[in-house]
């Protein structure tokens, strides 16, 4: 497959990701607390082949969209927050860079992280979230993939169910 020249940096050599999303929603109530209105998000996707020197994935998310209502970019978009899988780390984006710590098992709990097939579940989001991944090796962080939204808490019943999804990455 061709080079596709990246974001930013020198090349990253081309390959596709599948990154499958699934969204596990278990349980309603009212009167259910803050603590407990959460769902947790499970993502898996396929890594890229070993020739593209992937070292890690990134998982960018916030409550606001990187489009605008007519589908435009925004000017100076930055999610939220993103989480670093190679790193075990959750950094949120600043002004002056990101701010990042180690993420705990209660809030991240991955699988089969250097494998081809690695999954993770994120605990303790709420509301709309946006969802995008990149890849990055020594040189270069990948684009972003197609940006999904999802409502992560407690609704009504028939909100129960799970949510697939399935998006492919031509990685840069």
């Amino acid at each position: 497959m061709d080079s596709l020249p990246s974001s930013t940096g020198p090349r990253i050599p081309g390959g596709v990701v599948l990154f499958f999303i699934l969204f596990l929603f278990c349980g309603t109530g009212a009167g259910v607390s803050a603590a407990f209105a959460s769902k947790p998000a499970t993502f898996s996707w396929r890594a890229n082949p070993q020739d593209d020197n992937v070292i890690g994935y990134r998982l960018y998310y916030g409550s606001s969209s990187r489009f605008t209502d007519g589908g435009q970019l925004k000017s100076g978009f930055s999610y939220t927050y993103y989480l670093d899988f190679a790193n075990s780390q959750r950094c949120r984006t600043t002004k002056s860079g990101p701010v990042c710590e180690p993420y705990s098992a209660n809030e991240v709990q991955c699988e089969g992280l250097n494998t081809d097939k690695p999954k993770c579940t994120l605990y303790g989001l709420g509301g709309f979230q946006y969802f995008t991944m990149t890849a990055y090796n020594a040189q270069a962080e990948s684009t972003y993939t197609r940006e999904l939204k999802s409502y992560l808490g407690v609704g009504t019943p028939e909100v129960v169910g799970t949510l697939h999804a399935v998006y492919t990455l031509l990685l840069p």
